[in-house]
């Protein structure tokens, strides 16, 4: 009899358990990475830089130094080396890794949710966040765009809830945003949202500092936090980081002739409905790779549609709140205020334009500051969602303002922009169905479940896009049997130099330098054998679907789209 109780107990516990939205979150976030890590695994590295990070991760493991690009940022080929140094040297770590720290950031993402919504929002929001195909094609890749805004997440979080609840988290905020900045450069912008949240904050911020022991604690960690930086990018070779920020600042337009060159300041706005939802089911790799190749499906023009007219009820409704009475007395005030605004927006809007990153981002921050100042109402909850809705609103414009001057621009750079984006389809999801509530009869008690009804479209949706347009495997798998094959073949091959137009690949599975060789850059392919016999290449292993003939090269093997060229003269 007690054992059935206590059984019953059980049960009841995890019945009590599954219908926590976090709980429910971590189970499907858990079982969606554990299918896209098992679909990456099978179709292989996607994208190039994958390999650096994986030749980096080698040379942290004290296991060679070929391929090591020094620029990178430092933290995922880190984090990766510590398991290449327990014995298991593969890429599939890399993809393990990022689906760790993906789970992690979406947990994240739920938590700062929720500091303005409802569990269920929050939850429904989380969903979209995952369903969103840019972030969906990249979780578990290897790459480092989904890695640097997780720890931004967190950062932001735990500054949140540092100043409104517990002083005693503003410690991790520091050590998260070094952490940020040394997974992805560009992380580093958070700080755009994080000085404006604690300017919106100031009286906590006074209060906090009253406490001696959070000023001494957060300047020894400072000291801490910025001998380990200076130490990482002392390790570093950023000159090409350096590079690309003076080449931005400056509005150079030196990357031109790059294959990512785009002058487009809206191409990030002008593909967001590709953003939402992909359409139709089948499609390339490449399209879900980069959203912006595809087309937008029905249901991210419902979401668009819904969220733009709930957003602008919700401006609507903050805009109204004040009192007549006090309307009339303050004429002259509230005109004062919408020039200010007006001007600073021009100034803004001209800036971004002229490719000043600085000044827009500066201006940026002073107009959301001055918008909350002006719209706050002295009262606590009203003025702290305001502040939330305005700190995300300058994480967007932060990151929308740094790529859209960028001159180079990928799918994969809206990631950054993607949880302040999706806090913004539900906002305007929340305030629609406010909208509607009074109106439809039951909308009121049933509206949790029209929330999770829309994220479980959006995830379902985005999960058969993801499968209709994955293929078998990459091209880098080809790269990888060639690679074992050449082994075989020959087993002095390391004595010989080994070209290639994929070639830190090729570092990665010979483990030794490869040369870089790409017959785009020549204006024939005499030309271009004439580059390979200059340099000494023995065999080249080419990528590419029609493979040329080469003057004193031959084809020995071929697997799917790549070819191995060995050298038949002297």
């Amino acid at each position: 009899m007690d054992r059935a109780q206590d059984n019953g107990s059980f049960f009841d516990k995890l019945s009590g358990l599954l219908h926590q939205p976090l709980t429910i979150l971590i189970l499907i976030t858990g079982v969606l990475v554990a299918y896209l890590l098992k679909v990456q695994i099978k179709i292989g590295v996607p994208y190039w830089d994958v390999f650096n990070y994986l030749n980096n991760a080698l040379h942290f493991a004290n296991m060679g130094s070929n391929g090591v690009v020094n620029h990178l940022p430092p933290m995922i080929p880190v984090v990766t080396s510590l398991v290449f140094r327990m014995g298991y040297v593969s890429v599939d770590v890399i993809f393990i890794i990022s689906g760790l720290i993906f789970i992690l950031g979406v947990i994240g993402l739920y938590l700062l949710l929720k500091e303005r919504f409802n569990p269920t929002k929050s939850l429904a929001g989380s969903l979209i966040f995952i369903s969103l195909p840019v972030v969906m094609a990249w979780a578990v890749s290897g790459g480092i765009d989904l890695p640097g805004v997780v720890f931004s997440i967190w950062a932001l979080y735990f500054l949140v809830i540092g100043l409104k609840k517990d002083s005693k988290f503003l410690f991790l905020v520091l050590p998260l945003l070094v952490v940020s900045l040394l997974t992805r450069y560009t992380a580093g912008l958070i700080v755009i949202p994080m000085i404006f949240y604690i300017l919106a904050n100031l009286n906590q911020v006074k209060e906090i500092l009253h406490i001696k022991k959070v000023i001494l604690g957060i300047l020894i960690e400072l000291g801490v936090l910025l001998a380990i930086f200076t130490y990482f990018i002392l390790q570093l070779d950023t000159s090409a980081l350096f590079g690309l920020f003076f080449d931005v600042v400056t509005s150079s337009s030196s990357g031109v002739e790059d294959v990512a060159y785009n002058s487009n300041f809206l191409y990030f706005l002008q593909n967001s409905l590709n953003y939402i939802s992909l359409g139709p089911v089948q499609g390339t790799y490449r399209q879900l790779l980069n959203p912006s190749e595809g087309i937008p499906s029905i249901l991210a023009y419902i979401i668009g549609i819904i969220s733009v007219i709930g957003i602008s009820s919700y401006i609507y409704r903050v805009l109204s709140t004040e009192k007549e009475d006090d309307i009339s007395r303050a004429n002259l005030a509230n005109l004062g205020k919408i020039i200010v605004i007006l001007v600073l927006f021009t100034g803004l809007v001209l800036s971004f334009y002229n490719k000043s990153l600085i000044l827009s981002e500066i201006l940026l921050l002073v107009l959301v500051y001055l918008l909350y100042r002006f719209m706050a109402r002295g009262k606590f909850e009203m003025d702290s969602k305001l502040a939330l809705d305005l700190m995300f609103i300058s994480w967007f414009g932060a990151y929308f303002i740094f790529h859209g001057i960028l001159p180079f621009k990928v799918d994969r750079y809206f990631i950054t922009m993607a949880p302040a984006f999706t806090y913004f389809i539900i906002l305007g999801l929340s305030q629609f169905i406010g909208e509607l509530k009074p109106r439809i009869k039951g909308l009121n008690s049933k509206s949790g479940w029209v929330y999770l009804m829309v994220a479980l479209i959006c995830l379902s949706s985005a999960t058969a896009t993801y499968i209709g347009h994955t293929p078998q495997k990459t091209f880098t798998v080809d790269i990888s049997n060639a690679s074992e094959w050449i082994k075989g073949y020959d087993p002095s091959y390391s004595s010989k130099v080994i070209g290639s137009d994929y070639p830190n690949a090729v570092t990665w599975y010979l483990h030794q330098d490869t040369t870089g060789a790409y017959l785009k850059n020549y204006n024939n392919t005499v030309e271009f054998a004439n580059y390979l016999h200059e340099n000494g290449v023995y065999y080249y292993f080419d990528s590419n679907k029609s493979h040329p003939n080469l003057k004193g090269y031959r084809i020995i093997k071929t697997f799917g789209v790549v070819a191995i060229y060995e050298k038949t003269t002297p």
